[in-house]
């Protein structure tokens, strides 16, 4: 399957869905017992049991159905039924420079993605055989104010974005950019957490996939910059920045490092996924030392002796 090499989605999990792979995690089963077990409707008309279970899974692929019929995880039961294959490609041998990517950048109401922020502009830049392929970007009406102190950042207002699409609107748009590429960014887990929050809230689908951050990379690859900001690391690669703290500017010039990074990681012998996860990888036994709290602490033996 192609798009296990980079993003896709899939509808979240519900309540029910959960009750159903834990009854199934046992093995197949029949879908009267299965609709009867989850929704406690023992003995549910075969006809209204299957519409229930059509609906409930359709679209989820951990869920399957033998050949007789009954209901089935897909991957917890492939092999030990026989009923089929549920084996993901060997993802680890993909070539660096055959796989493509999309570097995303988003700029927010604030940091709070969980809870209150929203998104103000999103961007996204694929690169493909070490070349830009397409860019996209749009403004994002965060349906609630934007603090001073991100306009002053940003330079995006309210003004700007009070006519602009809600993400519901360009949902679509964004799912089709992502769809199938590595999701890359300066700082992943921040646009990573955005965009699927994003996605989860406006369509209901979990956003899955491989994901790349260049600030990882960069510490591997440029040990020697005191920085591994966007700034330092585009500086160092003579990468210039047009619209610095813009989702379309800064998302563009971290495609731009990407590809050079990629070329880097080539000459260290970085050519496969695996190859790079190994790399990145924190070697076993070495930790950041912890800080000393400078909190008071109680005294718990006599020091003074």
């Amino acid at each position: 399957m192609e798009l296990s090499r980079g993003v896709y989605s899939e509808p979240e999990d519900t309540l029910l869905t959960s009750r159903a792979q834990q009854f199934l995690s046992a093995g197949p089963a029949d879908v009267v017992d299965l609709i009867g077990h989850i929704c406690s409707l023992p003995g549910a008309p075969r006809i209204v049991a299957e519409h229930m279970a059509q609906a409930m899974f359709s679209g989820r692929p951990q869920f399957g159905r033998t050949a007789d019929g009954r209901w089935m995880l897909v991957e917890k039961t492939a092999e030990a039924y026989q009923v089929r294959s549920s084996r993901k490609p060997d993802t680890h041998s993909d070539s660096l420079h055959r796989l493509s990517y999309v570097v995303v950048d988003t700029e927010t109401t604030g940091g709070q993605s969980m809870t209150y922020d929203r998104i103000t502009e999103f961007a996204a830049v694929v690169v493909r055989n070490g070349e830009i392929a397409e860019v996209f970007e749009t403004l994002v009406n965060p349906l609630r104010s934007i603090p001073p102190f991100v306009t002053r950042l940003t330079n995006i207002t309210w003004d700007m974005v009070k006519n602009a699409p809600t993400f519901e609107r360009v949902a679509p748009e964004v799912m089709r950019v992502l769809e199938g590429n590595v999701f890359v960014a300066h700082n992943a887990t921040f646009d990573w957490r955005f965009v699927s929050n994003e996605i989860s809230r406006t369509t209901g689908h979990q956003l899955r996939g491989r994901r790349l951050c260049t600030v990882k990379i960069a510490r591997k690859v440029l040990p020697q910059l005191p920085r591994r900001s966007l700034d330092y690391v585009a500086r160092y690669y003579g990468v210039e920045i047009h619209n610095r703290h813009r989702a379309g500017g800064d998302a563009l010039a971290t495609a731009k490092c990407l590809v050079r990074m990629l070329s880097d990681l080539s000459d260290r012998g970085c050519s496969t996924w695996g190859d790079l996860q190994s790399f990145l990888r924190v070697p076993a036994g070495r930790r950041k030392k912890r800080r000393h709290s400078g909190l008071p602490t109680p005294v718990t033996r006599d020091t003074t002796a």
